[in-house]
C-alpha cells in the first residue's frame, strides 16, 4: 500500500468561507490552482483573485491560456493524414504512434477524443501488418487509465515505534527522485538492469552511459536475442542471426514447435501473409491453397489451423529436426553424404515418426522454392541449424524466408552483472522497465545481492515486485505519454512513438530518465527529432515522418556465408526416446498476462484463452493420456469426471473436467524439479498435447500487483534457470489434495454432430462447392426462402421474402414508405481465415465500452463480451468415454446475428429491441426494462444482461449496490464518447458498431452536400441529392472486429450492393447460416472451412473429423461406412496435386 506523508496544518478543524472571493484567498485554493493549472498558476500571479473569479464565472476562458486539467503535450504532435487547427468536440483525431515491445515497435494509429486516447488501431502505412494489431495493443489503452499504476515517485522511509520498525512509501516529486539518482551516478559504481528494447533512442543513450563506466545489462523473458546470438555464433559470424518468414507465396510450411501466428515474433505479419494463401472462393483457387504441417508439444492457434499435426515433446525436437533434415537432403540429392549420415544418426530417437517425416519431406520437396520450415525460438540452437540446412536445400531462402544480420547488443550479460553485485563492485543498482525480480526469481537471490549495494531504485509502470526491494521508485509513463524512436521486428521500418497527451501523473519516460543519467537537459522531443535527423531527415521530413508514422529502411540479409554444416557435424546427440514415466514442463508466455506486464489489465484477464477458454487464471495443462495415467496412480485425484450413460453409449462426448454445480473443480498439484524448485497450480486436461508434456505459463501469480491482478493464477517463473531454458525435463508431479475453482467460459468441447461449423477437405470442395448446403437440418427441410431460395442476397435483403412462413414478414422499408433502406448491412466471416487469436474480442470491448465483471460473475455465466469466440474439437472415431488426444480444432466468432426475422424482437414487451430500415437489430437502452425475454428467445445466446452497474460499482462489492464503493473514475477517461454506457437492468449486444455506421453516413452526406453546393450554387433544402451521392462506398465502414483482424477474416458492408465484398461472399457457395433451419435469416453468415490435407500422410482423413461426426449423427444407419462428406450426394476424392 502506498502511503503519503501529509503536512500537518497549523489550524485544526474546518475553515468556513462566506464567498468565492473569501475562498480564493485560502491556501487550499492556491494549492488546488497549482495542482490543476500548473502552467496557469504562474501566469496568474499578477492577476487579482477577484478578476480571476470573474474570468471563471464568465466563460472559463483560462483554457486559452493552456489551463486544462488534461493537458496536451508541450510539443505539437501531428495527426495521421490531416492536421486540424484545433480540437473539435465530438470529432476524434487520429495520431500515428507505436507500441514498444520485446518483438519490435508495433505501428499504431491512436484515436483521441479531446486529448483522451480511447482506441488503438494498426497503422495501414506499415504494409506487413496491413492495419491490424494484436490483442495486447488493443488492451494497452486500458493500462493508461489503470488506477493502480504508479502515480508518481516514492521514497521508502523507515518508521520506528519503540523497538519495532516498519517501512512505508513517501511520495516525492519525480524531479527530486531523478536528482537523487544523478548524485549516485556522480559517485560512480552504478549499474542499470533494463528490459530488452528495439528503441534506437534508448540504444544511443545506453551506449553513452557505458562510455561513462556505468554497467548496462538487459534481461527479458520474452526476448529472442539469446537464440539469435547462439545461431550467429554457431555459424561463425560476429553478429546475431534473425529468421524472417516471407509467407506471401508459400505453398508448404512445416512448423516445428513454432506458434508463428501466435506467440512468436512478427505473428501479425505471418498471420496476414500465410492466411491469405488459404482463401478459396472458387475451385480454380484450389491449386493456390497452401498446406500447413505442425509438430508441437502444446496445442497452439497455429496447430489449430494445421492440416496435419503431430504431437511431440519439446525435448525431442533435436532428433526430429535432424532426421527431417536427413530425409530432405536425400530427396534433394545432396552430395554431402557425410552430413546426411550424421543427421540420420542424430535422428535415430525419432525413428518411430519416420513415415510421417518422409511423407512430409516429400511434400516439401515437391514445391521446394515455395516451401519453408520454421522453428520455435525456445528450441535449442541445433534445431535452428537443422532448419537452416533444410531451407538451404529447398532453395527457399530469399523467397519464403530471409535470414537477417542483426547487430549484437552491447549490454553486459546478466550473469556478469550478478557477479559484479556479488563482489561488491556496484554501489547503486537501477531497475529500468520490465520486472526482473519477478522474472528471475528462479535463479537469482536478490535479497542477498541487494544487501551488498548502497542504493537501489526502480523505474517502472507500477509498484511491483521489483519496487518492493528498492529504496526509491520512479513512476514510468505509458507509451501514449512518451516520445521514442524504434525499429520494427523485420528491420524494414523506423517508427516514432509520439505522445497523445502530457503525462496524467508525475511520471517520467525511460528516455527522460536516461537523459537525466547522462546529465542532459535536452527534452525527449528534441532528442528524438535530432536522432531522426541523423537518419538524413530534414526538419520538414520529420513532420511528414510523424504524420505517416513510418520511415522505410533496408534490412541486412545473410546469404551464402551462413553454412550450418560445420556446427551440425560437431554436434553429437546421445539422447534416447524418453521413458514413459519421464515428464517435462514447457514454459510459455501467459495469454492473459504475457510475461506479467498485463496482469493488472482487466480486458486481458477476462478475455477467454483461445484454446482452454479459461479466464482470470492459468493452469497446468496435461494431455488426456497423462490424465488417465495420473487417475490410475492417484485414485482420489478428482481430475476426470465419471462417465455417464450417455457418454458410454456415445451419445454425448465426455467433459474434460469435473464440474461441481457448474463450476470447474480442478485438483492442485505440485510440479517438482528439485527440493527448492517447484510450482503449484491446478491441473487442466487439454486435448492435443504431447503425452509427457506439462504446459505451464509464466506471467501470472504476481505477488505485488494492482487490484485486478491480485490473486490471479500461479507463478511459473521459479522453474526458469539462468540459461533461460523453457524446456524443463525430469520433473515429478505430486497432488496436494486441494482443489481450485476455474472460470471456464466454454464447458463442452464437442459440437455433438451438429453442423455449427461446416468443413470439407479441398478435394471435396473441388467436387462440390455447395457442400455446406448439404449439411444441417435445413438441408432436409423445405426451402427456407421458398420460391426465392435461389435469388441473391441483393434481392433477399431488400424484400424479406415470406418463404414458407405462415405469415408475411415486414419489409425493411422507411416508415410510411415503400422504399427499402438505402443500405442493408450484413457481415460474412470466413472460417477458413480465423486463427482464434481473440483480438476481435478485446477490440470490440474497447470500442463499445463493454465492462469487466470479475471472476465471480464469469463463474455465474455473466460475462459481457459482445463477441464470443467458440472453440470446438473433433477427432477420429473413439470410444464413448474417451477424451481424444489427437484433435482437429475449429474456431467460430459469434456475435449478434442481426436476424431479419429476429426471435428477440417478437417477445420484447416494450419494443426495446427493434429492426431498423437498414437491417440492424437495434437496441433502445432507455426503453429496456430488463425482462430478459429476448435473451431467452435468442438461439445464438449472444445477448448480455447488466445484472449490476458494472461501470459504476467495485466488482468486489456489486451486491452492496449503492452502499458499496464506486469504481475509480480514472478508467472512465478511456470510454468511447460515441457509445452509450449501459446501466443496470439493461440488455445489450453487438450493434455492428453502429456509431461508425452513422459517422460514415453523416460524413458522406456532408461531403455530397458540399460538392452539390459548389457545383449548383444552391444551399440548404434547395439541394437535391441523388441516392448514389449519399450511398456509403464499400470498405468505408469497418467494425472493430474487422479492423483488427490480422487474417482479413471478416467482411462487412451493404448486402444490397452487388459489388460489395460482403455481398459477393454471402453469395459464395460456401456461405451458410448457423442454425439456418430456425428461419431466423441472420445477416451474419459464415463461409465453411476448407482443409487441405495430404492423402499420402499416415494421419490423412478422407473428410474432416467434424464432418464425419455430423454424418454419423445425421445418418446413424450409415455409421462405419466409407464417406467423404456430410451428405451422400457430394462424395468424392481428389488427387494430391493440391
Amino acid at each position: 500500500m502506498i502511503k503519503e506523508n501529509e503536512d500537518i496544518p497549523l489550524e485544526t478543524g474546518k475553515r468556513y468561507w462566506k464567498s468565492l472571493d473569501d475562498y480564493s484567498d485560502s491556501p487550499q485554493f492556491r494549492e488546488w490552482l497549482e495542482r490543476e493549472f500548473p502552467q496557469g498558476a504562474s501566469i496568474l500571479e499578477d492577476v487579482q483573485r477577484r478578476g480571476f473569479m470573474k474570468l471563471m464565472t464568465a466563460s472559463f476562458g483560462l483554457a486559452g491560456l493552456g489551463l486544462s486539467s488534461c493537458r496536451r503535450p508541450e510539443h505539437a504532435i501531428l495527426p495521421y493524414g490531416k492536421s486540424p487547427e484545433e480540437l473539435i468536440p465530438g470529432v476524434p483525431n487520429y495520431y500515428a504512434t507505436s507500441m514498444p515491445s520485446s518483438c519490435g515497435f508495433l505501428p499504431l494509429i491512436a484515436e483521441s477524443h479531446q486529448g483522451r486516447p480511447t482506441k488503438i488501431e494498426g497503422n495501414p502505412s506499415y504494409l506487413p501488418y496491413g492495419g491490424s494489431t494484436d490483442i495486447y495493443a488493443q488492451a494497452s489503452v486500458l493500462d493508461l487509465y489503470d488506477p493502480d499504476r504508479a502515480k508518481g515517485s516514492f521514497l521508502k522511509e523507515t518508521i520506528k515505534v519503540g523497538a519495532e520498525s516498519s517501512s512505508r512509501w513517501k511520495k516525492i516529486p519525480s524531479k527530486e527522485a531523478m536528482s537523487e539518482i544523478k548524485n549516485w551516478v556522480k559517485d560512480g559504481k552504478v549499474a542499470v538492469l533494463a528490459d530488452s528494447s528495439f528503441s534506437l533512442a534508448r540504444k544511443k543513450l545506453s551506449d553513452e552511459l557505458q562510455t561513462k563506466g556505468i554497467i548496462w545489462s538487459e534481461y527479458d523473458s520474452l526476448s529472442s536475442h539469446t537464440i539469435e546470438r547462439q545461431l550467429g555464433m554457431a555459424l561463425g559470424l560476429n553478429r546475431s542471426v534473425r529468421t524472417l518468414p516471407k509467407l506471401q507465396k508459400v505453398s508448404r510450411l512445416l512448423s516445428l514447435d513454432c506458434d508463428f501466428m501466435g506467440r512468436e515474433p512478427f505473428s501479425l505479419g505471418n498471420s496476414r501473409t500465410f492466411m491469405s494463401g488459404r482463401k478459396v472462393h472458387k475451385p480454380a483457387d484450389a491449386d493456390k491453397m497452401n498446406r500447413l504441417y505442425s509438430v508441437e508439444a502444446d496445442l497452439t492457434i497455429t496447430g489449430g489451423v494445421a492440416d496435419h499435426r503431430l504431437r511431440l515433446e519439446s525435448s525431442k525436437f533435436v532428433a526430429f529436426s535432424a532426421l527431417l533434415a536427413s530425409e530432405v537432403l536425400k530427396l534433394r540429392k545432396s552430395k554431402d553424404q557425410a552430413l546426411i549420415d550424421h543427421l540420420a544418426v542424430l535422428g535415430k530417437p525419432s525413428s518411430s515418426h519416420l513415415e510421417w517425416i518422409r511423407e512430409c519431406a516429400k511434400d516439401l520437396c515437391s514445391k521446394p522454392n515455395r516451401s519453408v520450415v520454421l522453428a520455435g525460438h525456445h528450441l535449442p540452437v541445433e534445431v535452428h541449424l537443422a532448419t537452416l540446412a533444410i531451407n538451404q536445400s529447398l532453395g527457399c531462402i530469399g523467397k519464403s524466408i530471409d535470414y537477417l544480420s542483426v547487430e549484437d547488443s552491447s549490454a553486459t550479460p546478466l550473469e556478469s552483472l550478478i557477479s559484479s553485485l556479488d563482489k561488491g563492485e556496484v554501489d547503486s543498482l537501477i531497475f529500468l522497465g520490465g520486472n526482473p525480480i519477478h522474472a528471475t526469481s528462479g535463479f537469482v537471490n536478490w535479497s542477498d545481492l541487494l544487501g551488498k549495494v548502497t542504493h537501489s531504485a526502480r523505474i517502472g509502470f507500477s509498484m511491483d515486485e521489483s519496487s518492493q526491494v528498492c529504496d526509491l521508485h520512479i513512476g514510468q509513463s505509458h507509451f501514449l505519454e512518451c516520445w521514442d524512436l524504434g525499429k520494427t521486428w523485420d528491420q524494414t521500418a523506423i517508427i516514432p512513438t509520439q505522445p497523445l497527451l502530457a503525462p496524467l501523473f508525475d511520471t517520467l519516460s525511460d528516455l527522460e530518465c536516461l537523459l537525466g543519467l547522462n546529465d542532459s537537459d535536452q527534452s525527449t522531443h528534441d532528442f528524438v527529432k535530432d536522432l531522426s535527423q541523423e537518419n538524413k531527415q530534414s526538419p520538414n521530413d520529420f513532420m511528414d515522418f510523424l504524420r505517416l508514422g513510418i520511415q522505410k529502411t533496408a534490412p541486412v540479409k545473410i546469404t551464402k556465408e551462413a553454412n550450418p554444416k560445420k556446427a551440425l557435424m560437431a554436434f553429437n546427440y546421445e539422447g534416447e526416446e524418453s521413458a514413459k514415466s519421464s515428464l517435462e514442463v514447457l514454459l510459455v508466455p501467459d495469454f492473459h498476462a504475457l510475461d506479467g506486464r498485463f496482469a493488472n489489465n482487466g480486458w486481458m484477464q477476462e478475455c477467454p484463452h483461445p484454446i482452454t477458454k479459461l479466464t482470470w487464471d492459468n493452469a497446468l495443462l496435461i494431455s488426456p493420456s497423462l490424465a488417465k495415467s495420473l487417475e490410475e496412480e492417484h485414485p482420489n485425484l478428482g481430475l476426470l469426471p465419471k462417465p455417464t450413460m450417455l457418454n458410454k453409449n456415445g451419445q454425448i462426448a465426455p467433459d474434460n473436467a469435473v464440474f461441481d454445480n457448474g463450476y470447474q473443480k480442478a485438483p492442485v498439484v505440485r510440479i517438482i524439479l528439485s527440493e527448492d524448485k517447484f510450482i503449484e497450480g491446478p491441473l487442466y486436461v487439454q486435448p492435443g498435447l504431447a503425452d509427457q508434456t506439462i504446459v505451464a505459463s509464466f506471467g501470472m501469480g504476481r505477488k505485488n500487483t494492482g487490484r485486478v491482478g491480485h490473486g490471479t493464477g500461479f507463478d511459473a517463473f521459479p522453474l526458469i534457470s539462468e540459461a533461460g531454458n523453457r524446456i524443463i525435463s525430469g520433473v515429478s508431479l505430486q497432488p496436494t489434495g486441494e482443489f481450485q475453482i476455474l472460470a471456464n467460459t466454454q464447458e463442452h468441447w464437442s459440437m455433438e454432430g451438429r453442423a455449427i461449423i461446416r468443413e470439407a477437405n479441398l478435394s471435396e470442395y473441388v467436387d462440390d462447392q455447395d457442400f455446406s448446403k448439404h449439411m444441417g437440418a435445413e438441408s432436409h427441410s423445405p426451402p427456407i426462402w421458398g420460391k426465392d431460395q435461389d435469388k441473391d442476397y441483393v434481392h433477399k435483403s431488400q424484400t424479406t421474402p415470406r418463404g414458407n412462413s405462415a405469415y408475411e414478414h415486414p419489409d425493411h422499408n422507411y416508415e410510411h414508405s415503400d422504399t427499402p433502406g438505402l443500405h442493408q448491412w450484413g457481415m460474412a466471416i470466413d472460417l477458413n481465415q480465423c486463427t482464434g487469436c481473440s483480438a476481435c474480442v478485446v477490440a470490440c470491448q474497447s470500442e463499445n465500452n463493454i465492462p469487466i465483471v470479475g471472476k465471480d460473475q464469469v463463474l455465474r455465466g455473466r460475462e459481457m463480451h459482445w463477441m464470443r469466440l467458440d472453440r470446438y474439437y473433433s477427432s477420429s472415431e473413439r470410444e464413448g468415454t474417451e477424451i481424444p488426444s489427437d484433435v482437429q480444432v475449429s474456431f467460430q466468432g459469434v456475435a449478434c446475428m442481426h436476424c431479419e426475422t429476429a426471435p428477440c424482437e417478437s417477445v420484447c414487451p416494450v419494443n426495446a429491441t427493434v429492426h431498423d430500415e437498414e437491417g440492424l437489430n437495434a437496441m433502445a437502452y432507455n426503453r429496456c426494462v430488463g425482462t430478459r425475454y429476448c435473451a431467452n428467445n435468442c438461439p445464438y445466446k449472444v445477448r448480455r444482461f447488466n445484472f449490476f452497474d458494472w461501470n459504476k460499482r467495485d466488482v468486489n462489492q456489486l451486491y452492496q449496490g449503492p452502499l458499496g464503493d464506486k469504481n475509480d473514475p480514472l478508467p472512465s477517461m478511456g470510454k468511447n464518447p460515441d457509445v452509450t454506457v449501459r446501466m443496470r437492468g439493461v440488455m445489450e449486444k453487438c450493434t455492428y458498431c453502429v456509431q461508425r455506421i452513422q459517422e460514415a453516413k453523416i460524413r458522406i452526406k456532408v461531403n455530397a452536400q458540399r460538392e452539390a453546393k459548389l457545383s449548383t450554387g444552391l444551399d440548404g433544402s434547395d439541394i437535391k441529392l441523388e441516392t448514389k451521392d449519399i450511398k456509403v462506398p464499400d470498405g468505408t465502414i469497418r467494425p472493430a472486429c474487422q479492423q483488427v483482424c490480422p487474417s482479413d477474416g471478416v467482411a462487412f458492408g451493404d448486402l444490397s450492393d452487388p459489388n460489395s465484398r460482403v455481398s459477393k461472399l454471402t453469395n459464395d457457395p460456401r456461405n451458410y447460416s448457423v442454425l439456418g433451419y430456425l428461419n431466423t435469416r441472420p445477416r451474419t453468415t459464415y463461409l465453411a472451412k476448407v482443409r487441405n490435407p495430404n492423402p499420402t500422410m499416415p494421419d490423412f482423413a478422407a473428410t474432416p473429423h467434424a464432418t464425419r461426426e455430423y454424418h454419423d449423427k445425421a445418418h446413424p444407419s450409415h455409421h462405419g461406412e466409407e464417406h467423404h462428406g456430410g451428405h451422400g450426394d457430394h462424395n468424392g476424392s481428389h488427387d494430391s496435386k493440391h
